[in-house]
């Protein structure tokens, strides 16, 4: 659960990804000869180096891979981890690059950019250069907030870091779970992990202290500090058994970079060290979760919380 929103380039990536395009979308094509190509120096996992040509953009929406990576193939639903660049032709403005921050970004292919949509069907490992014109990325309206008109062609590059269904749950042994008295139980209905029941002893003093209980064991590496994690969850709150949070009721993961702030510090201590493929249970003190201030309006500034986490990547 995030504590705030990210900085300023999770924003504009945020942006990118919830902006609706206007008129007929173009189609995703290798540039013929004629169309103007930036250029695109570097390695991949590298921050590139693009030089914009002169002349005038393409009118017609160009996707061009430049590395083919040997990973799994992206579909159209899947939830997507990727660094990005995007700069406008005119002029050569930078609008974001998260290679920078070393912060790649997540998000349901399905809910970015008409352009970014094209992704699928790319192999993660690849890298790929795409020329947007307004029909396929901000339309006529363009968005003052990420600076751009409606005029614009916008060039991005992408390294496509991983890719996983919008279902994605934890995959490892599993292992018993004896909560114990005082202790929450956990039901996994007939839909798996996304009807997963978590049950409050509303009557019981919660634990003073953080617990952690591993109910399946990933195969992956440990997730560690500075890599971008991506989760499933499900949040309640001990005093009333009410679920404050979800990623299965909103329908994709949520991504965030372990040891920067963006989660409460429970998750923090929490998730660090975990192989990618757990699944664990997580019983949060409010000294650790939102404190004081709480989180309006279901958790109090005493409340305890009790997620259920799947690990389901690390970049």
């Amino acid at each position: 659960m995030m504590t705030a929103l990210r900085r300023c380039l999770a924003l504009i990536v945020l942006l990118l990804a919830t902006a609706t395009a206007a008129g007929c979308g173009g189609r995703s094509a290798d540039p013929r000869p004629g169309s103007p190509l930036p250029g695109v120096s570097g390695r991949f996992g590298t921050d590139p180096v693009v030089t914009i040509p002169g002349g005038n953009p393409s009118r017609q929406l160009i996707v061009h891979t430049l590395v083919r990576g040997h990973g799994p193939v992206v579909r159209s639903g899947d939830y997507v981890l990727f660094n990005v660049q995007g700069r406008v032709w005119a002029g050569d403005r930078e609008i974001v690059d998260s290679y920078t921050d070393r912060q790649p970004q997540g998000l349901p292919l399905r809910s970015g950019l008409r352009a970014w949509r094209h992704l699928a069907g790319q192999r993660v490992g690849s890298r790929v250069v795409m020329v947007v014109p307004p029909q396929d990325g901000f339309g006529r309206a363009g968005d003052p907030k990420a600076n751009v008109t409606g005029t614009d062609t916008i060039v991005f590059v992408f390294d496509l870091l991983g890719a996983m269904p919008e279902t994605a749950r934890a995959s490892g042994t599993a292992l018993p779970y004896l909560p114990g008295p005082g202790m929450p139980t956990l039901t996994v209905g007939s839909g798996g992990p996304a009807t997963i029941a978590i049950t409050t002893p509303h009557a019981a003093k919660p634990p003073a202290s953080l617990m952690r209980r591993l109910l399946i064991r990933g195969h992956g590496r440990p997730i560690q500090a500075g890599q971008t994690v991506v989760v499933q969850d499900t949040g309640v709150v001990w005093r009333t058994g009410k679920v404050f949070d979800s990623s299965w009721a909103r329908g994709f993961p949520e991504s965030f970079q372990l040891g920067a702030g963006q989660v409460i510090p429970g998750w923090e201590s929490g998730l660090g060290g975990l192989p990618v493929g757990s699944r664990v249970l997580l019983v949060i003190p409010p000294s650790l979760g939102y404190g004081r201030a709480g989180n309006a309006p279901d958790v109090g500034s005493h409340d305890t919380l009790v997620f259920v986490i799947d690990i389901l990547a690390a970049v």
